[in-house]
């Protein structure tokens, strides 16, 4: 709510509102002064298994169910029994890996051209014609006309793959290797390279300015069926489709061109040809798309599509000549046998299909198209996804992958993954609906549930031996976790710490770390489990890949958090600070909250110690402490961002009012960050660890957000709701000293007088006037506490002391710069 003295309204603010919790959402992780926001590296924050993929699917270290669907299959083969061969394991592995750059492979495009590139450059060199040097470069791939068409699964005319260019690469060098033994052979060389440049030029806005060569007199046999495959190759790059499928079948077929080095490769190329010819429609994802709803002429078109993909593909995969291609003939070809069908139905065949593993070979091309099925349905939304599908891995992986919901009255995104997985299990009592159940169902508080305790007893009866024993227990130990039951937790996991299914898997570590982080027994392991190696953001599907992981803990996940809120006294966040595990801003962010924390609580010996640490960690020299991320503790030129924790060293820990009004400083100032005194929620972008079932989450609106740090409550935690805190949450662990113990009972109850954000500061600078009407700091720091409120939880006090604060304001600085720029109250959020 805005409100004004004189009475006024703006449609404007609501967006402004609305603007600013939208930044509030993004800057909910560690935030500076000097520029600090949202960190790429959070724990969880991709549920994409860390460990190798052979790690992953040998011996699966957990249950992911929020990732690509390739995954999920092999699971849902694991979890019923399928073995996989040594071959499939292979094949898969081979897959996974590279299927990040499936849909999107112009950095790998951009890399085979440039390898050909030099190459050529340095041929023409060797073979005396070296190329002149051009002020304007070549453009490579990735910078022309879009090349791939992700709807269709298959390039756009007049463009390239990478492997035309590693090819081209590989052929140029055994064609070298002629010359250098005999150099009447550097002419007929000369001429394959220019008609490979006539070749790559047909993509070329210029290519009618680059004709191809004739064939030299007594060319020799290599450089005439080079040419013929090169003809035939320009013919398909310039969308000649029919005269590059007539020149391919005379280099596969004829027998003048059994000798020919190309004919297995121009059998492929006739497939590529058919893909060309045959684009497929754009799907509308609607209900016509749906499983059977094809027209009379799309059946027919995909049955001859069929036939001719059949009479080629087939006896392509019967010759082991061509076995390096075997895997892109499955891919081409199972896209092609269902390019005219509906998504609906091409959805359906795949999964059917699926299965069960088959050849892996056609296994894998099926998934890659199955993935990009869910892929494409997932962006663009769509109406025939969902548990109403026939297929159960259709059901399985709808619910497991959590769409945006089906359609039927199951209910909300929130919601009917639950229903879902429970009544499937319950009607299957299968593993694969167990997992999902498991994973899915939110945990009853009531130790004595009947639906509760049906799951734990399910997942303890997995054998010993089966793969998804191990998943099975860190499910079992996520819900006892869940409850409240630590020391049963506990038990089920600690002998996981030390478990080679976890060896190679951050995460999967990071996650037997949280679930016994409650029961720690010493102040070292709990250190030791709290310091966790983040797991690096990754989307799979992005052009841009990022590192798997980084070497220090550079943010805190929720458990953390919630223990250093509420159980954690200030000496032990100092030693917390203190070890090296921690990243540069972490620590300092760390060490700049302790101080805010200390100064509230009134333990200004406290906060000294933490100004003390944070500025010798602004002094460490950059190899230990990066240029970018210590920016925050900078001293050079420009504005400090610690100077108001520099000033408490000059402070007496006796002079209170000191101290109030240097906090009351640092909110108000332009050029520091002022912490809450506690560590913020996490927020939408960081997963919860331990990852606890069915958990959705939300952004935090008590976010970092401008000069000052927001909190709604004081203590760090919610007061209501399932996430709400109880007593265990402040019963301080047995390893704490008892005066540490005290002081931090002391601290609780402190700030659980101390109110919100802009409640506190309006009072703070009232209070500040009352001491000191002319200080010049009290119509800077009224002014920010009042705009403060606009960002603010939904209180009736809010309302109140923003309404107080405006009139106090204007009544005694009426002539400020801060009165003119402070028009309206605000009554929160």
């Amino acid at each position: 709510m805005i409100h004004s003295i004189p009475r006024a309204t703006r449609a404007g603010f609501r967006w402004l509102a609305l603007a600013a919790s939208l930044a509030a959402s993004l800057m909910a992780a560690t935030a500076h002064a000097s520029g600090g926001g949202d960190p790429v590296d959070l724990f969880f924050a991709t549920a994409r298994p860390d460990q190798p993929v052979r790690e992953f699917v040998e011996r699966p270290a957990g249950y992911y169910t929020d990732y690509l669907v390739p995954y999920q299959v092999l699971w849902y083969w694991r979890l019923h029994g399928q073995a996989l061969s040594p071959e499939a394991m292979r094949v898969f592995s081979d897959l996974l890996e590279k299927l990040p750059r499936e849909d999107n492979g112009m950095d790998d495009t951009d890399t085979a051209w440039t390898a050909w590139r030099e190459a050529r450059g340095s041929a023409y060199a060797k073979l005396g014609r070296p190329l002149a040097e051009t002020a304007k470069p070549a453009t490579p791939p990735s910078q022309q006309a879009p090349q791939w068409n992700a709807d269709s699964l298959q390039a756009s005319p007049n463009c390239f793959y990478g492997d035309a260019f590693r090819n081209a690469t590989k052929t140029l060098a055994q064609r070298l290797a002629l010359a250098a033994g005999d150099k009447a052979a550097a002419p007929f060389v000369l001429h394959w390279l220019q008609m490979q440049d006539s070749v790559f030029d047909t993509c070329n806005e210029k290519a009618a300015a680059t004709p191809a060569p004739e064939l030299p007199a007594r060319a020799p046999a290599w450089l005439k069926d080079d040419h013929a495959y090169q003809l035939a190759a320009q013919r398909f790059y310039a969308d000649d489709l029919a005269g590059a499928d007539t020149a391919f079948t005379e280099i596969a077929d004829s027998a003048a061109s059994k000798a020919s080095p190309w004919r297995d490769l121009a059998a492929y190329m006739r497939l590529r040809v058919l893909a060309r010819q045959n684009p497929g429609s754009e799907p509308s994802f609607s209900e016509g798309d749906g499983p059977g709803k094809e027209s009379p002429e799309a059946l027919r078109q995909q049955a001859a599509l069929t036939k001719a993909v059949d009479a080629i593909a087939l006896p392509l995969l019967k010759n082991p000549r061509v076995q390096p291609l075997h895997a892109s003939v499955h891919r081409l070809a199972e896209a092609l046998r269902i390019r005219y069908l509906t998504p609906g139905t091409r959805l359906q065949r795949l999964a059917d299909s699926l299965k069960t593993p088959g050849t892996p070979e056609e296994a894998a091309a099926r998934l890659l198209l199955l993935n990009h099925e869910f892929r494409t349905c997932a962006i663009a939304g769509c109406a025939y996804v969902g548990p109403e599908q026939k297929s159960d891995l259709v059901q399985w992986l709808s619910t497991v992958r959590g769409f945006d919901g089906p359609s039927g009255g199951l209910g909300s995104q929130a919601t009917w993954r639950e229903t879902v997985s429970w009544s499937s299990y319950q009607r299957t009592h299968e593993l694969a609906w167990l997992m999902a159940a498991a994973s899915l169902v939110p945990v009853s508080a009531a130790a004595d549930d009947p639906r509760e305790a049906q799951l734990q007893a399910a997942l303890a009866a997995v054998p010993a031996d089966h793969p998804a024993r191990f998943a099975a227990t860190q499910l079992r130990a996520q819900r006892l976790f869940a409850q409240g039951r630590f020391k049963a937790a506990r038990e089920l996991v600690a002998p996981s710490m030390d478990s080679p299914l976890i060896a190679h898997s951050l995460s999967g570590q990071n996650l037997v770390k949280a679930l016994l982080l409650p029961t720690a027994a010493s102040e070292e392991e709990w250190r030791r489990l709290a310091i966790r190696p983040v797991v690096a953001r990754s989307d799979p599907e992005s052009q841009e890949a990022r590192p798997s992981a980084v070497p220090l803990a550079s943010a805190f996940d929720d458990d953390v958090a919630r223990f250093l809120n509420t159980r954690a006294p200030l000496a032990m966040w100092l030693r917390l600070a203190a070890d090296p595990a921690l990243a540069p801003p972490l620590r300092d962010t760390l060490l700049e909250t302790a101080w805010t924390r200390a100064v509230l609580a009134e333990d200004y010996a406290a906060a000294r110690r933490a100004a003390e640490q944070r500025i010798a960690s602004a002094q460490k020299p950059p190899a230990q402490a990066p240029t970018a991320l210590a920016a925050a503790g900078r001293s050079g030129p420009g504005p400090d961002p610690i100077a108001g924790m520099r000033r408490s060293l000059a402070l007496a820990t006796t002079d209170k009012a000191a101290w109030h009004r240097l906090l009351l400083e640092r909110m108000a100032s332009t050029t520091e960050t002022l912490q809450p005194p506690h560590w913020p929620d996490a927020g939408w972008d960081i997963r919860p660890t331990p990852l606890k079932p069915g958990l959705v989450r939300t952004y935090d609106r008590g976010a970092t957000i401008g000069s000052y740090g927001k909190w709604c409550n004081t203590l760090g935690v919610p007061t209501t709701g399932s996430q709400a805190a109880g007593q265990a949450d402040f019963d301080m662990p047995a390893f704490l000293p008892q005066q540490e113990r005290a002081q931090q009972a002391a601290l609780v109850a402190r700030l659980r007088t101390v109110p919100q954000d802009s409640v506190y500061f309006t009072q703070e600078s009232l209070a500040l006037m009352q001491r000191d009407r002319a200080d010049p700091l009290v119509p800077q720091a009224l002014s920010v506490a009042v705009k403060m409120a606009r960002y603010t939880c939904q209180d009736k006090a809010v309302g109140d002391w923003s309404r107080k604060g405006l009139q106090a304001l204007h009544a005694n600085y009426p002539k400020s710069t801060w009165a003119a720029s402070t028009q309206y109250w605000y009554g929160g959020r």
